[in-house]
């Protein structure tokens, strides 16, 4: 007969790992986004910019009109400035969503066994069978166990006491939880 796993956890979720695991949430095409199309659209525009200035010693190679130009740095700057808005709500979108939700904070503490996942919060405590969650992800230490498609449980490597507790918690999860 097997050991009986049982796994203690415990610790209080920062708001720099909870901004992680927002970043999670969003649609994959959506981080892309706001990640790279700024820097990709600002690199195309200072290509084109160079282009145009360098041309400007030699007026009659341009043929673009001053009204061009003007229409061009204003699409531009427009643009750039969209993609760094986008960028900039998701950050502050999620720190809105840190100091409004007070269920988040305070000190989280659990065990994880075969059949089980104990959740313990000062407001309340919880058991979830491995068969109700719906999927898992992880990233950059923390291990996010999906209740419902915009749910999580939010568990991070420094609410462990060991890196034996992390590793052997993360294959539970790996075969108990399918990964989507």
């Amino acid at each position: 007969m097997s050991e009986e796993i049982e796994i203690n956890f415990g610790g209080t979720l920062t708001e720099k790992q909870f901004h992680i695991c927002q970043q999670y949430y969003l649609p994959t095409w959506f981080n892309f986004i706001s990640k790279f199309a700024f820097w990709f659209y600002l690199g195309l525009m200072i290509v084109k910019w160079l282009m145009i200035f360098i041309g400007l010693e030699n007026p009659g190679d341009i043929p673009l009109s001053s009204r061009e130009v003007f229409s061009a740095v204003f699409g531009d700057v427009f643009i750039l400035l969209w993609l760094w808005l986008l960028f900039q709500s998701t950050k502050r979108n999620s720190k809105k969503v840190w100091q409004s939700n007070k269920l988040i904070h305070g000190n989280f503490s659990g065990v994880a066994t075969e059949q089980t996942l104990f959740w313990n919060h000062s407001y309340g405590e919880s058991r979830f069978p491995w068969h109700v969650m719906l999927k898992y992800k992880e990233a950059k230490n923390i291990m996010m166990l999906y209740t419902s498609i915009n749910q999580a449980l939010i568990i991070p490597r420094n609410f462990f006491n060991s890196e034996e507790d992390w590793q052997q918690f993360r294959q539970l999860v790996a075969n108990k939880v399918p990964k989507k």
